[in-house]
């Protein structure tokens, strides 16, 4: 049974307040799903894990992402790495170690971001940071090839994909892409606040990374469905994306690992987001089935943290008895 629970306001200037059923940005939480359709065409056998870059884009300026103390790297690179951060790329989304810049940065209004767009923005940037496959760093831009990588392999547009063999195939009615959220859902959503300033980004700006909108039941229903096996086909296939890829610890999360796709504390699985308005936390425990929507509409309110908090406070009772 799911239990929901609203509090706050949606607009802090006119005190609209916070309804069960309303939509949030899901920022990097909408990795797990662009790592499902990957997984997806692991399993058909279009791709593997171990599939390097250099079979994929034989050519091009892309292959720079990879140059590192002189020399290019980028026929090493996979797509395993890409999924759990090993690939060393420069991640164009937090560069600027400074959200008030960032903001300013990205909210350029004649800025326009896409595949490309943002391919070019990670490589103004200059080399790796690391060689690939020897250390962990958070990537988005990783996560923005891994959907050109679904657009390329599979021949159908990522967003499209994923919609119809994830979305659609749960059964899910409140689940959007934001460049393609309609303006009247748009206008209802709660507001973004970076603090206590509003804040109103591109939402092209994520692309495969971190773009998706959804509401904390349609949150629930996919990542149930995803731990049953329900995307794919093979029971090996979740088997394999669980059990490997975990090769980072955070230094400011107890108990957090990145696997591929997925960040795990303990049993629960699933993945974090923020963009510089809102952040979220989607989880579930693969013994208990407890499953965990955290969604805000502030950038400086943890989202792990208060998951984390409201784990303790459930499991408490049970340890008294």
């Amino acid at each position: 049974m799911s239990r929901l629970f609203s509090a706050g306001y949606a607009n802090k200037n006119t005190k609209k307040v916070m309804y069960k059923d309303d939509l949030f940005e899901i920022g990097s939480a909408s990795k797990l799903f662009t790592a499902m359709a990957i997984f997806q065409l692991i399993e058909s056998g279009k791709i593997s894990l171990n599939t390097s870059l250099g079979e994929l884009y034989k050519k091009g300026k892309i292959r720079n992402l990879a140059n590192f103390k002189g020399k290019n790297y980028w026929d090493d690179v996979t797509v395993g790495m890409l999924l759990n951060h090993t690939s060393g790329f420069i991640d164009y989304l937090n560069v600027y170690h400074d959200d008030s810049k960032a903001i300013k940065i990205f909210s350029d209004k004649n800025k326009v971001y896409n595949y490309n767009t943002i391919i070019d923005l990670a490589l103004k940037f200059g080399d790796a940071d690391f060689k690939p496959g020897t250390q962990f760093a958070y990537c988005n831009t990783g996560y923005i090839i891994l959907g050109n990588i679904v657009t390329k392999v599979s021949g159908v547009p990522w967003r499209d994909y994923i919609q119809k063999n994830i979305f659609d195939k749960a059964g899910v009615k409140h689940t959007y892409f934001g460049t393609r959220l309609p303006h009247k859902i748009r206008k209802n959503m709660p507001l973004g606040y970076n603090a206590s300033q509003m804040v109103k980004m591109p939402m092209a700006l994520a692309n495969s990374a971190g773009e998706i909108v959804s509401s904390l039941n349609d949150l629930s229903e996919l990542i149930r469905m995803w731990e049953m096996g329900a995307f794919y086909k093979k029971k090996e296939t979740l088997k394999v994306q669980l059990s490997q890829g975990y090769n980072f610890m955070s230094p400011y999360v107890s108990n957090l690992t990145y696997g591929y796709g997925l960040m795990k504390i303990e049993n629960f699985y699933g993945h974090g987001g923020q963009t510089f308005g809102f952040q979220s936390y989607v989880t579930i425990n693969l013994k208990s089935k407890k499953t965990y929507i955290v969604c805000i509409n502030n950038s400086q309110v943890g989202s792990t943290d208060l998951f984390m908090s409201l784990e303790d406070i459930a499991y408490k009772p049970s340890r008294k008895k």
